[in-house]
């Protein structure tokens, strides 16, 4: 039996509250005393989402299949990015025009918590008489982001929303080099740690010294250009290095500096943010002896050559994939949900889990959206709001995993017929694609959520603002690395610009 639910959080629902709502054209339904029996049946509810259409497609046909479901309609309409869709929302606050469900980044749940527009799904969980949906259908590292933005009088989270498109940082490698390199040098191999890659690294580079400029053909001998290979055809291109050198060669890329930096820090023991749970404001708290480790590591890699973002290769691109795909690199870290771009027609790609300081501190940055119900709309539309929700992120969600990059929300989503389809459909694939999908998908499931693995998923606690401070770190890896800033420097300056963060 569920517990019914708290009258403490009716209270937070002042009149006065109610009032103001009602006084600029908001409901005057109390969103946390409904009928969940009430017909829903011809109810027609919005939903904006953030993507493309190549995956906006895919809502478009979970809606539908909602629709035949339960003859609830669904409109569903694309804001286009992220930032798009956090824009849209909060510019339809100011007059109460919001949709019914959307997606949200823990970030954006705090701003719409300040602008008292979202609601909190424990009542809805506990009221509902549905027993067969509860927080334990879904993996507990994805539950953690939902239940740090608003806090109860007692410091325990309320859950603000429920994991629909979730993702990760994985490292794409070049197993065809690896299985070449590793067969002359034994010690070539994929490293599972920053120490590990410091020792590689240089091994790597000394290993392809000889090569560069030139084209390696599948009898490992060198030449300077195609037409030089035997007349008989058996030989063709292994790699082609004729437009690679020293100069624009690195071991190992990783795409988001942003990431890079925040994953650093937890991983040397440090702490990037922090929130006050009273005042709800937040500080940056990376001024550490942890961070300024972290930094001098990962300086000391760029300084020796065996470690690159982005911007190393001058270009404009925010991510690494085309110099890995062209040879520039053998390992690059990015988002799982972007492996695809990572897939060559010249090597096969192999996908590992990111590399980690310590077996202690093992952790990885958890990406994506959530489902939120947002304060919107009729009895009948409310309940068919929430009806919806849970229809995203449980078994249905395993079809969405399933034709995206995406993970699955839970168990359910896991285990559901599409995905475990999808799984046996690419075990034994030989096409990139397929791939990189179920290596990023075995990596998740192996090592991120295996308990033995000790991995943790983590994302820091939202705050008004903490989207200004991550902001601020989309250029902390360039500073270090090619403007040559020290660490302590770095982190003087960003404490300076975000001097409205620090406490």
């Amino acid at each position: 039996m569920k517990k019914a639910f708290s009258k403490s959080l009716l209270s937070v629902l002042s009149v006065a509250t109610l009032a103001a709502l009602a006084s600029c054209g908001g409901s005057k339904i109390n969103p946390y005393d409904l009928d969940f029996t009430i017909e829903t049946k011809g109810t027609s509810i919005s939903f904006w989402t953030p993507f493309g259409s190549d995956i906006q497609d895919y809502i478009d046909d979970i809606c539908e299949r909602f629709e035949a479901k339960t003859g609830i309609h669904v409109d569903a309409e694309s804001k286009g990015s992220y930032d798009g869709l956090q824009k849209a929302v909060s510019l339809a606050a100011s007059h109460r025009t919001y949709p019914h469900v959307t997606l949200a980044y823990p970030d954006h749940m705090a701003s719409y918590v300040n602008a008292d527009i979202i609601l909190r799904l424990d009542y809805y969980l506990e009221n509902d008489g549905d027993d067969t949906f509860t927080l334990s259908d879904f993996y507990q590292d994805y539950l953690v982001e939902n239940q740090e933005v608003e806090f109860k009088e007692d410091g325990s989270g309320y859950t603000l929303g429920l994991p629909f498109n979730k993702s990760t940082e994985v490292m794409c490698y070049n197993k065809t080099f690896f299985e070449w390199a590793g067969s002359v040098d034994p010690e070539i191999v994929i490293p599972s740690t920053w120490d590990e890659m410091y020792e590689v690294g240089p091994k790597i580079r000394d290993f392809l010294a000889p090569y560069f400029g030139k084209i390696v053909g599948t009898d490992f001998n060198t030449y300077s250009s195609t037409m030089d290979f035997p007349d008989d055809g058996s030989v063709t291109t292994l790699f082609d290095y004729r437009t690679v050198n020293d100069g624009n060669f690195y071991p190992f890329t990783y795409d988001s500096q942003a990431n890079m930096f925040i994953t650093a820090v937890r991983q040397w023991g440090g702490t990037y943010t922090v929130v006050d749970k009273t005042t709800k404001k937040g500080y940056i708290a990376f001024d550490s002896a942890e961070a300024i480790a972290a930094l001098t590591e990962l300086q000391n890699a760029y300084n020796a050559r065996v470690l690159a973002i982005p911007d190393t290769y001058g270009g404009t691109t925010k991510y690494n994939s085309a110099y890995f795909t062209n040879n520039q690199s053998v390992m690059t870290v990015g988002s799982s949900a972007g492996v695809k771009n990572s897939v060559s027609p010249n090597f096969e790609t192999g996908i590992a889990p990111l590399l980690y300081k310590d077996v202690s501190r093992k952790y990885v940055i958890s990406q994506g959206t959530n489902a939120v119900l947002l304060d919107q709309g009729t009895i009948a539309e409310r309940v068919a709001s929430w009806k919806f929700v849970k229809y995203l992120t449980k078994e249905i969600n395993g079809y969405f995993a399933s034709k995206t990059s995406y993970f699955p929300s839970g168990a359910p989503a896991t285990e559901s017929k599409e995905y475990q389809d999808k799984v046996a459909e690419t075990k034994d694939s030989k096409a990139g694609n397929d791939i990189v999908w179920y290596g990023a998908n075995k990596v998740n499931d192996d090592y991120y959520l295996n308990d033995d693995e000790q991995w943790v998923k983590f994302t820091d606690p939202a705050f008004i603002g903490s989207s200004t401070v991550r902001e601020a770190m989309g250029t902390s890896m360039a500073q270090l690395f090619i403007d040559k800033k020290s660490p302590r420097k770095l982190i003087d300056d960003l404490k300076s610009t975000l001097k409205d963060y620090v406490r």
